[in-house]
């Protein structure tokens, strides 16, 4: 049973998943009967074997017989050990769920995860602390944070400053976990408030000794962030266009975030699909002047508009990805074109980050022509160990093909 649905779990086929709570069902099942047929062979031995409840060795202690010691100490060893079976083929089913449904469902929220693996624990002293590598998402570099205190593992999420780090803020939900080989974990959920401050997390997420004997393997220590950024405030630019001063030469209202903007319906709607239906379509806000955009940041759509009306210089290197994030909804050709133009000419990110962002938005045409610029064996290896868990399918099938020209 087991067999069956782990290599179910491997396939990429939609149709699979047609039938996934049947499939989510007979798994439970399957593993609840084996746990039970294996406990109940365990009483049905000790029954038949009669053993006595004690035994003596000559003039010694009494002594528990060996049938009965070995089903009283192993048997939860059994029962974590299939539960880690379930556990492991419902996280690849699970995970192959979620990616095949963000194919058909696009979300506009500021949604983001990366890992870290710090090596040498068993040399930190007690004060100590490490700092993970930078991940850049949304404008700002985050990175993870450990530290042994009061023999304590403290694990942090924090913002790296820069000298515009005062001018910019977020409200985050964010959740750190550490695991063993993605078999078992321990997940500590929390809200941030990045203003004035630059790191969150708790200073007791487990004690050292604790943190040896269950997480570390090899002297490394694996974590892991998971953060959804609610609310995001940035550097104050100047506005390009002023869409409260076009209210006389408006025929609509859109708002997000509190904030007011006011278009000409027409023209959304001849470079965006998504404005078309909204305004022309059989919706309910076809027959409105304004409605409300759910989830939506009010500084990426003031810079959204102002590339969708011209003015390409609101894409840099700190607004490309929240605006790339409302393209992938609202699907303008021009701001995709823009979007892409940009990354390929002017954008100084690493080309890592290029390749994470292709991932997410997909790009065939920025894909080859980004990986075409890797010419060496020590500049892949670099960028596969940075980035694959973040690459999509699409993007490691051509990395690998990469690296045969490379060998």
């Amino acid at each position: 049973m087991f067999s069956f649905i782990s290599q179910l779990a491997t396939t990429h086929s939609v149709h699979a998943f047609k039938c996934f709570p049947v499939l989510l069902g007979a798994l439970r099942l399957a593993t609840r009967l084996m746990f039970w047929h294996g406990a109940k062979s365990l009483n049905s031995r000790m029954s038949e074997e009669a053993v006595p409840a004690k035994k003596r060795r000559g003039n010694g202690p009494d002594e528990l017989p060996d049938l009965r010691e070995f089903i009283e100490t192993n048997v939860s060893e059994i029962k974590r050990m299939v539960n880690n079976q379930e556990k492991k083929i419902l996280d690849k089913m699970e995970k192959l769920e979620t990616q095949i449904n963000a194919e058909n469902e696009k979300s506009l929220d500021k949604k983001f995860e990366f890992n870290e693996t710090f090596c040498d624990i068993l040399t930190m002293k007690e004060g100590d602390y490490r700092d993970g590598k930078p991940n850049e998402h949304f404008g700002q570099d985050w990175s993870i944070v450990i530290k042994r205190q009061n023999d304590y593992l403290g694990v942090y999420l924090k913002i790296n400053e820069d000298e515009n780090f005062e001018k910019w803020s977020a409200d985050t939900f964010h959740s750190l976990e550490i695991s063993v080989d993605q078999e078992y974990c321990e997940i500590m959920r929390m809200k941030g408030n990045f203003q004035g401050g630059n790191i969150f997390g708790t200073r007791e997420f487990c004690t050292w000794q604790e943190m040896q004997e269950r997480w570390l393997v090899d002297g490394k220590l694996s974590v892991k962030a998971e953060v959804h950024i609610k609310k995001m405030a940035g550097i104050i630019k100047p506005k390009l266009i002023d869409f409260d001063a076009s209210a006389k030469f408006s025929d609509y209202v859109l708002e997000a975030g509190g904030q007011k903007f006011h278009v000409l319906k027409q023209l959304l709607a001849m470079r965006s699909p998504y404005f078309e239906a909204l305004f022309y379509g059989k919706f309910t806000e076809s027959t409105k002047d304004a409605t409300e955009l759910k989830n939506v940041d009010p500084t990426d759509f003031q810079n959204f508009l102002e590339v969708l009306h011209g003015e390409y210089k609101a894409i840099d290197d700190f607004t490309l990805e929240g605006i790339m994030l409302l393209n992938d909804v609202y699907d303008a050709r021009t701001v995709g074109e823009r979007c892409q133009e940009f990354l390929m000419e002017k954008s100084q990110l690493s080309l890592v980050k290029k390749l994470k962002l292709i991932s997410k938005y997909k790009n065939e045409e920025l894909k080859e022509k980004l990986i075409s610029e890797i010419k060496t064996l020590e500049e892949y290896k670099s960028i596969v160990a940075d980035g694959l868990e973040d690459f999509s399918l699409d993007v490691t099938k051509a990395l690998l093909r990469k690296s045969l020209t490379l060998q």
